[in-house]
């Protein structure tokens, strides 16, 4: 066994090796004035989620812990996949936002789909030559077919750039929908989504 294992581990190994030390990025370079980052975010990601529906001062509870991966349904629409285009405006302060699409239904939830939308800013702050710590925090409007949801958005991303034009996000997020319905009867929606952590690709051009 060791004999069958030993050349696989010294391939991960050189593989590695040279996927962190070939061509090092300088951190500072990539978040510069006029640089912009296209992504996927939340392709990956735990998530702990929680909302609640009231009417007639009747408030109907749902909450969980799911895994998030790609487009597979997910219990929380603020945990699945979506397209990203931040720019920097001066040295390491971004201002940009994310688009994504969902579809989903289940027995603990009810069925929907719809679009999100989230305009943020954020600021890196750069660790070391591939590691940067990118704060961001927004705003993020939820619309299924029958309502419609607004809330908050913060994401401590921190991203390895362990080659130059691309790198790899992942960190905590958290959504709070404070102001939200459900049509046609009239239902206050709130939705509160913690995850961690939630994983993704990015591009720097």
């Amino acid at each position: 066994m060791m004999r069958q294992t030993a050349p696989f581990a010294l391939a991960a190994a050189a593989f590695g090796a040279a996927l962190f030390t070939t061509a090092p990025s300088h951190a500072q370079d990539y978040y510069a004035a006029g640089k912009v980052s296209v992504a996927i975010e939340r392709a990956f990601g735990l998530h702990y989620w929680h909302e609640e529906y009231t009417r007639n001062n009747l408030t109907d509870t749902h909450s969980g812990t799911a895994v998030g991966f790609a487009w597979l349904p997910s219990s929380s629409p603020f945990h699945v996949p979506r397209a990203a285009v931040d720019g920097f405006i001066i040295n390491r302060l971004s201002l940009g936002g994310s688009l994504g699409f969902f579809s989903e239904s289940g027995t603990n939830t009810p069925d929907r789909s719809g679009v999100i939308f989230s305009p943020r800013v954020g600021y890196v702050i750069p660790i070391s030559s591939i590691f940067s710590f990118w704060p961001r925090g927004g705003f993020t409007f939820i619309k299924p077919d029958n309502g419609s949801l607004f809330g908050l958005t913060a994401e401590a991303m921190f991203v390895v750039t362990p080659r130059p034009g691309w790198g790899i996000l992942f960190g905590p997020t958290l959504d709070f929908g404070f102001a939200g319905s459900r049509d046609p009867n009239g239902t206050n929606w709130n939705h509160f989504a913690l995850g961690f952590p939630t994983v993704g690709l990015m591009g720097t051009f």
